[in-house]
């Protein structure tokens, strides 16, 4: 795959009212220019709110006609029933809904639909079983608009129907008097694209200003930031204003529910920013939805009992994870698919009866990103006759009109350009699978070369806090409206350590050896360590474990020839057996590396792998755990001089380390409800993951701990045990001792090494 770098707008010189609106900053002007903002009017207000006229409850229609029917509800006590949806903004919506309604009556009851059971939108069968349970009032959010059977059978039965959506208006309004729906307000409106969760906020925001009680309107903006970003709806108008407002609500939510959410997902990183809610937050809202049932958040969200909250929290982190192994066990055997029969294939139809149809859509979208291709990913329902599938696409190809020429054998299909869904019967499969991929062949062709579009070419020196935070200025990102992406050139990759998941998390030097930490997320076996790159990257910060620091996510990466920074061009000052004390007022202002037991260290203010900062002098108070984290502790402090001091060293003795990590165990089980992370007890250890397992899984052995790891996160759960001894100990321990031999060979030939030897050594 080649790929070719475009700087949009490369030799444009952005008009002057565009970089006045943007306060007279040029890169600002830019991001807002590339993404197709050429008012200043409009750059000024997604600025700066204060120049932005917020939408009025009273512009979407029926408005009025909704709060007087739900008043006549609640003052004669009827019965309400508030039917949502089972993704993030079906979720939100219903909780929103349900929780302003339970400020003003107690007769609420809610339903959010099972996706195997009843499919999206709503369902006939539940509509009935309401009526029999004596509602009165019926108000939809995020569904409705295309339901009109199920609206007619719930008129039929007495029950008023009040719509609140924000889908695509159909050519027949559904049976009902009480329609709110952005789509309704005119085109180019400002609040034309909100989500679902932002029409249900509007209609509780008017009746708590019919009570006079607006005020209380702020305790559902956490739920409609969630609702704006995992909804993907466009970052502009009405959207972008609301999102401002909520995202710090959000991230300092008074919601017991969300709080415990938190606290189970940052166990070592803080949730900060949009990207957060992305890939931590709402992936684990709809796993519920799409393992177990959506009524687990919407509980979750109203409840105001911690423990019980905490309780559902962790339920809904075991689904995600659960999500996840299944969702990588479909991506493995997709793959397989692709590169045994269908690799020369323009359009990917992939079948497997047993693949799960809650993930079969996520699956298909990693499976286009793979390959670059359109992916349609088909498993077998439970009544064995009827084949379900969901397709993702590429800018270049539209996957519904390809779906759409296709569709004669087609049960039911629907969507846009980007991703579709579709239903077909088992025996007409394989004529579907030859039509489609007949049809794409000869309508697309699939370049070999992508063209990845970047806002301006900046050297990775150039980045910096200030930098960082005009780019925060100008947020929030999301679709409409992306992050800024960024391409540098001649870029040195001084230090690469790979994951387990080959992750790889570098140390990348620019322009004059400035030093700055990157990541590479599923970036192959290849070490990069020591080669040369043009870059496309993105700027955020990692707060991994408390520390904060600017971090680039890279993109795509391009071999080039240009010059290779080396890790380390400094001396070394060799201390070895002298006292730490000394030192230390010998070389104030140095970073001090230590990694091992606190209650060992005879100083405060060090720091392990994941605190490192730019000094002159770097401190080795302990030996680093191997060559590739002593290569990178280098390569980001990037000092002019390294003092060995090797002064408090680990105990990989098998008897002290097993103590060591038996009494660090104990007190996490009894600090941290037994929850750890792999990589803080080899920190505290200082030692690999590989030895921390290995002790693990002697401890269990032994009898002493029971535990889980979840691979997912690399977290383990720990609690202490009274087993006996089982029969595998004997090995469990002869493992251990192994790794330990080892450990201390590494140690022995550090405490060893000539200093003049160690500049050889890091090379």
């Amino acid at each position: 795959m080649n790929i070719k770098i475009n700087i949009l707008n490369q030799n444009l010189k952005i008009p002057q009212e565009i970089v006045q609106a943007a306060d007279g900053d040029e890169l600002i002007a830019k991001i807002f220019y590339n993404r197709g903002y050429t008012s200043a009017d409009t750059i000024r207000q997604m600025l700066h709110e204060e120049f932005y006229i917020p939408t009025e409850t009273s512009e979407f229609p029926y408005m009025d006609e909704a709060i007087q029917r739900i008043v006549e509800a609640i003052e004669s006590k009827q019965l309400i029933a508030v039917y949502g949806d089972y993704d993030v903004d079906g979720v939100t919506s219903t909780a929103t809904l349900v929780q302003c309604l339970n400020f003003f009556t107690s007769s609420v009851i809610y339903h959010v639909p099972d996706r195997f059971t009843e499919g999206y939108g709503m369902n006939e069968e539940v509509i009935r079983g309401m009526a029999g349970r004596g509602v009165s009032l019926v108000i939809t959010c995020d569904c409705g608009i295309s339901n009109s059977n199920e609206i007619a059978l719930a008129k039929d039965l007495g029950m008023d129907v009040i719509i609140t959506d924000h889908h695509n208006i159909p050519d027949n309004l559904p049976p009902t008097e009480i329609i709110l729906n952005p789509k309704l307000l005119a085109e180019g409106h400002r609040a034309r694209n909100i989500s679902g969760c932002a029409m249900a906020y509007f209609l509780c925001l008017a009746l708590l200003q019919h009570y006079n009680q607006q005020e209380k309107s702020k305790e559902f903006l956490d739920l409609l930031a969630l609702s704006l970003v995992a909804d993907v709806v466009s970052l502009n108008g009405e959207n972008r204003y609301l999102l401002k407002k909520a995202l710090p609500r959000l991230f300092n939510t008074e919601r017991v529910g969300l709080k415990e959410l938190f606290a189970v997902i940052e166990q070592n990183s803080k949730l900060t920013n949009e990207e957060d809610i992305a890939f931590q937050i709402a992936p684990r809202i709809n796993a519920a939805g799409r393992m177990d049932t959506a009524k687990l958040p919407v509980e979750l969200f109203l409840c105001n009992i911690s423990h019980y909250a905490r309780s559902m929290a962790e339920r809904i982190d075991i689904l995600n994870r659960e999500r996840k192994r299944v969702q990588q066990e479909i991506i493995e055997q997709a793959v397989d698919m692709v590169e045994n029969r269908k690799k020369n294939k323009t359009v990917l139809v992939l079948f497997n009866e047993f693949w799960h149809h809650g993930i079969i859509g996520i699956a298909a979208g990693k499976i286009c990103e793979t390959y670059k291709k359109p992916a349609i990913l088909l498993s077998m329902k439970e009544d064995g006759s009827t084949v379900v599938g969901s397709a993702r696409s590429i800018d270049e190809i539209n996957v519904y009109e390809l779906i759409k020429e296709c569709s004669s054998k087609l049960l039911k299909f629907g969507g846009h350009s980007a991703a579709a869904g579709l239903s077909l019967r088992r025996e007409d499969l394989e004529a579907f699978a030859e039509e489609i991929e007949r049809a794409a062949e000869k309508r697309y062709s699939i370049s070999s070369t992508v063209t990845v579009d970047v806002d301006r070419e900046l050297d990775v020196g150039g980045v910096n806090e200030e930098l960082y935070e005009r780019l925060c200025s100008a947020g929030p990102y999301g679709e409409g409206f992306e992050a800024p992406v960024f391409t540098a050139r001649n870029v040195s990759v001084v230090s690469d350590r790979k994951t387990e998941k080959n992750h790889h998390i570098m140390v990348l030097a620019g322009e004059n050896n400035i030093r700055i930490p990157a990541v590479k997320w599923f970036g192959g076996d290849t070490n990069l360590q020591g080669k040369v790159f043009d870059i496309t990257y993105k700027i955020g910060r990692n707060t991994y474990r408390g520390n904060s620091q600017l971090q680039l996510t890279l993109d795509y990466i391009i071999e080039s020839s240009g010059k290779m920074v080396k890790a380390f061009e400094g001396g070394f000052t060799d201390c070895r057996g002298k006292s730490i004390m000394n030192i230390i007022s010998q070389y104030k202002g140095a970073v001090v590396f230590y990694e091992g037991l606190n209650s060992a260290c005879p100083i405060e203010g060090t720091v392990d792998r994941y605190g490192l900062k730019q000094a002159d002098n770097l401190l080795l108070l302990s030996t680093p755990t191997n060559t590739a984290i002593f290569r990178e502790l280098v390569s980001l402090v990037n000092p002019q001089n390294i003092v060995l001091n090797f002064s408090v060293l680990p105990d990989y003795s098998f008897k002290g380390f097993v103590m060591n990590l038996m009494s660090t165990l104990k007190y996490i089980i009894n600090n941290d409800d037994g929850r750890v992370q792999l990589e803080t007890l080899a920190s505290r250890l200082c030692v690999e993951e590989t030895i921390i397992k290995a002790g693990l899984k002697y401890l269990r052995a032994a009898g002493k701990i029971k535990y889980s790891w979840n691979i997912d996160d690399n977290r383990v759960y720990i609690d202490i045990s009274n087993n006996s001894p089982d029969r595998n100990i004997h090995m469990a321990e002869k493992n251990l001792k192994n790794a330990l031999m080892e450990k201390s060979a590494y140690q022995q030939f550090l405490l060893k090494l000539e200093a003049e030897r160690f500049k050889e050594y890091l090379k």
